[in-house]
């Protein structure tokens, strides 16, 4: 029976420390998984902040290198006011106010201005400061047009696109298009007539978006004799010592100083009669030279 007891007792205590063991192993890997976790989100973080102050110092870099860019952009561009020397198809020579001479192209160039640009113009222009021998324009203003100023009609040149009776399409060296009614125009054109592709002068009333042409010379007709001078068509209206009316093909009046040496009286109102004067239609400073009975 003391046998018995004895071996009770030992199956017991074997049991007991089998227990605590098994208690024991099940609590470690607990605690190593919460402070595995622990470093973990530590150092994610960790490697969070290093990666917003990483970023951030790339954004002032980046935001450094844009600023210097600007400053250097800022410090190339140049304004320059001067007075058209030469104009040669896109490229223009002016005499800047400084005296200094540039070549500027102006093929690219934004402009708020409806006029061809003509020798005699004062125009502002803004560059980039490269170093090369033409310069870029980026944009140019006409501050004021010696065409317009002076004391004859608009001139603009261009190629014809197209022509008919009545109209005539060019585009100008500038890529710029107008369209111009011939009704009232004198036409001097050599073989060719108003062909496309033939290089033609422009004289217009007004403005040149205004589209009305007073004379049309094409390249061909150039050495003609009626190049060398200005001609209207139409029926004479009044005739004085002082001033001639006549009214053109298309209804509209012009009046003419008289010239000396004319005597505008010696022809009848009513008639059809040919004009020749110089001066502008557009500003009404255009004097008779001659009257021709048609």
């Amino acid at each position: 029976m003391k046998k018995v007891y004895l071996i009770a007792a030992a199956i017991g205590l074997a049991v007991a420390i089998t227990a605590c063991s098994g208690k024991s192993s099940d609590r470690v890997p607990e605690e190593s998984s919460v402070s595995s976790e622990a470093e973990e989100t530590k150092e994610t973080g960790e490697g969070k902040d290093k990666a917003k102050e990483e970023e951030k110092e790339t954004e002032k870099v980046k935001e450094g290198t844009d600023n210097e860019t600007v400053a250097v952009k800022e410090a190339e561009k140049k304004i320059v006011t001067g007075r058209v020397e030469e104009v040669k198809n896109t490229i223009v020579t002016i005499s800047g106010e400084d005296g200094t001479e540039y070549q500027i192209d102006l093929k690219d160039a934004e402009t708020r201005s409806e006029l061809e640009i003509g020798e005699g113009d004062e125009i502002q222009v803004v560059f980039l400061e490269e170093g090369e021998e033409v310069k870029k324009a980026q944009s140019y203003d006409i501050i004021s047009s010696a065409v317009l100023e002076g004391n004859l009609d608009p001139v603009i040149e261009g190629t014809i696109q197209n022509a008919s009776q009545e109209s005539v399409t060019i585009e100008t060296a500038g890529k710029k298009t107008y369209q111009f009614s011939t009704a009232i125009a004198q036409i001097v054109t050599g073989d060719k007539g108003l062909a496309a592709g033939e290089m033609a002068e422009i004289t217009c009333f007004g403005r040149p978006e205004e589209g009305v042409a007073l004379r049309v010379v094409t390249e061909s007709g150039s050495g003609n004799v009626e190049a060398t001078y200005s001609a209207l068509l139409g029926t004479l209206i009044s005739a004085s010592d002082s001033q001639v009316t006549l009214q053109a093909e298309n209804g509209s009046q012009f009046t003419f100083a008289v010239g000396e040496n004319i005597d505008a009286t010696d022809y009848e109102a009513g008639e059809a009669v040919e004009i020749t004067y110089e001066g502008s239609l557009t500003k009404n400073t255009a004097v008779v030279e001659g009257i021709d009975y048609q």
